[in-house]
């Protein structure tokens, strides 16, 4: 016969009770066992109960140590070393606080700027073919037909192998691949003359450069030209002068260049005049490999500057410059060339000073600051940002100026405000979550003229720690640390966290019923008086006073503490006895998490905190309580097994009887 240690679930074997004594027994010893069995369902619920109450306490738990976290925060001093600088002419520089390095409060006068710039080298224009190159026996632009000059852009042929260009409203045909640069000037000037006969288009004597000049206004262009004349003379970035009497305009720089996208090994589309060689060449000891056969001018400068030569290498189509300009400001030197270099490109592209290069050297950032008895102080710096002019402050250069301004200097109180707020925010949590954890249950007024059988009365609400001493106690604790700091600042002004902007509410509204407002008369647990406001039989009741929790932080006070005395606001939120020490060490002991303030770790680190002690009282009382169900259920399985043996036992003697009397009839009435 086996029994089973299941509570409530003894299940007999498959039988057919009662078949001759007619009486379901199954049925009887399921009544008595369920019967016996009813305390367990109130020790279940205890069970249940205590469960619920150790989740609850592992919340509060976490809870209690997201407020370790947050005044973790609150302790680093980098938030009362944070100062904020404003300049008055941003377009000329900005100001920023250093982060954690002191400044001292106050308004400076910058009497004058000057921006630091970078070392430059600026190629010779005439790297590139120029159209007075002679090529065919004589100048190319009178010689050379257009597509087969030193032109930095090949012109686009428009319909028919024809482009067009317009100057001063007149459009001209031209043909790039059967006339000369002379020819094209020739018919240009010809049809112009027709508009304006003092109308000449040529070359600035002895140069390259392209001048259009007449005795009428100026006009280049229109949207329906095709090609790119004016681009190859360099006339469409160039300024119009229209002022007159005169009126001109003159090409950026000479026609012809570079073509950037041609093969370095193909002189005459590259439009190098001195042809490349392959090998290398180096710029501030930083060595680039050119090969003429794959590389141009484009993928040359691509790899310098994506090198770490700390220069930036350009070319400009408009004046056929190239360009090598520093990273970094100041008078830094830029070094081309070396005795181990084996290509000429450096000298191809005019950037050497024997081809024709010129450089110019980066000056120096200068700062002069007005001083306090009314002389000045001047400051260098190689960059740009300079940090030694204002302790604790770095400027950000961005231009020059004689005209003087201001940098105001003061403490930066913002990240001081996140921190409290965090905190503010973690602590009303925690506190929440304990007043509702531990709030009464709510028990209805009975009417005066309810019947008899109305007159029963179910509580609801409450918290599931109701009554618990201990977790009260953490609550009054946490209260009493942020109520009671009072510590020697040096200042009667800020000696309290209520002077700095940091105190408890002073309301709170909780649900009460119409009978409990009589009985305590609106009375909340300082004594003082509330209003109700009535909905049914459950009204809010508005207490004054506290509940523990913080009013939001009160930002302009605590700015105001924190411009007047930052050292004694430091002292109230992070002294030997100010608010990140005494709760930090408090709540080591009730979490069992260790408060790691910016000074060192706070507090004890108990075996066995106080929460954690409260939740194993729980469970030891969970055990206790499921070994007296187990007992219960133990004795009520052997009990049903012992009435179904009894059962079984009086069905077998009775059908022994029923056999027995089967038996005698027989007899009787055969005799």
């Amino acid at each position: 016969m086996s029994t089973s240690n299941i509570p409530g679930t003894n299940v007999p074997p498959i039988s057919f009770p009662g078949i001759v004594s007619g009486i379901d027994y199954n049925a009887i010893i399921d009544k008595l066992t369920s019967l016996s069995l009813a305390p367990t369902v109130q020790l279940n619920a205890q069970i249940a109960t205590l469960n619920a109450a150790n989740s609850e306490l592992i919340k509060i738990n976490n809870l209690l140590s997201c407020v370790q976290t947050a005044l973790e925060e609150l302790s680093q001093p980098s938030l009362f070393n944070s100062f904020d600088a404003v300049s008055s002419n941003t377009a000329v520089a900005t100001a920023q606080g250093i982060p954690s390095v002191a400044a001292v409060p106050g308004v400076y006068t910058i009497q004058s700027v000057q921006a630091a710039t970078s070392s430059q080298v600026l190629s010779c224009t005439y790297a590139g073919h120029s159209m007075l190159d002679t090529q065919n026996g004589g100048p190319s632009w009178q010689t050379t037909v257009l597509n087969q000059s030193y032109t930095a852009i090949t012109p686009q042929n428009g319909v028919s192998g024809l482009g067009t260009i317009t100057i001063d409203g007149i459009q001209v045909q031209y043909n790039v691949a059967g006339q000369t640069l002379q020819q094209i000037f020739s018919n240009i000037q010809t049809a112009v003359r027709a508009y304006d006969p003092s109308f000449t288009i040529g070359f600035v004597s002895g140069t390259d450069t392209v001048q259009i000049t007449g005795s009428k206004p100026i006009t280049l262009g229109s949207p329906s030209d095709q090609g790119n004349l004016l681009q190859v003379l360099k006339l469409d970035q160039a300024q119009v002068n229209n002022s007159g009497p005169t009126y001109s305009v003159t090409g950026t720089s000479g026609v012809g260049g570079i073509n950037q996208a041609a093969p370095l090994n193909s002189t005459t589309n590259a439009g190098f005049r001195t042809a490349v060689t392959a090998g290398t060449f180096t710029i501030n000891g930083v060595t680039f490999t050119v090969n003429p056969a794959t590389d141009n001018l484009a993928s040359i400068l691509a790899k310098i500057n994506a090198g770490n030569a700390g220069v930036v290498a350009a070319y400009n189509g408009a004046t056929n410059e190239i360009t090598l300009t520093s990273t970094a400001t100041g008078p830094q030197s830029i070094v081309l060339g070396s005795s181990s270099d084996t290509s000429n490109f450096l000298s191809a592209a005019g950037l050497t000073t024997a081809s024709g290069a010129t450089a110019t050297i980066g000056q120096q950032a200068k700062i002069v600051l007005q001083t306090q008895s009314g002389g000045t102080q001047t400051i260098y710096s190689n960059s740009n940002t300079v940090t030694t002019a204002i302790p604790g402050v770095q400027i950000n250069i961005a231009g020059s100026t004689n005209t003087p301004f201001t940098i105001t200097v003061s403490q930066d109180s913002s990240q001081l405000v996140n921190a409290l707020n965090t905190f503010v925010c973690a602590y009303n949590a925690a506190i929440n979550e304990i007043n509702q954890a531990t709030a009464p249950p709510i028990v209805p007024s009975v009417p005066q003229n309810a019947l008899p059988g109305q007159t029963t009365v179910q509580s609801f609400g409450g918290g599931i720690l109701y009554g618990n001493a201990n977790v009260e106690l953490i609550k009054d604790e946490l209260v009493s640390i942020v109520s009671a700091i009072n510590t020697n600042t040096g200042s009667s002004s800020f000696n309290s966290l209520a002077q700095i902007g940091l105190q408890l509410d002073s309301s709170f509204t909780t649900f009460t019923t119409g009978n409990n407002g009589q009985n305590n008369g609106g009375l909340n647990i300082n004594g003082s008086s509330g209003s109700s406001s009535n909905q049914g039989g459950i009204q809010q009741t508005i207490y004054q006073g506290t509940d523990g929790q913080l009013q939001p932080l009160n930002v302009q006070q605590l700015q105001a503490a924190f411009q007047a005395n930052p050292a004694a606001v430091q002292q109230l939120l992070n002294g030997a006895f100010g608010l990140t020490q005494q709760m930090g060490s408090y709540l080591t002991g009730v979490t069992g998490f260790p408060t790691l303030l910016a000074s060192g770790p706070v507090g004890t680190i108990p075996s066995v905190s106080l929460i954690q002690n409260y939740e194993n009282a729980n469970t030891d009382e969970i055990s206790s309580l499921q070994q007296e169900v187990q007992t219960i259920t133990d004795a009520v399985n052997l009990q049903a097994n012992m009435l179904r043996d009894e059962f079984v036992d009086t069905e077998t003697f009775i059908s022994g009887y029923q056999a027995l009397q089967a038996q005698l009839s027989s007899f009787f009435k055969n005799g």
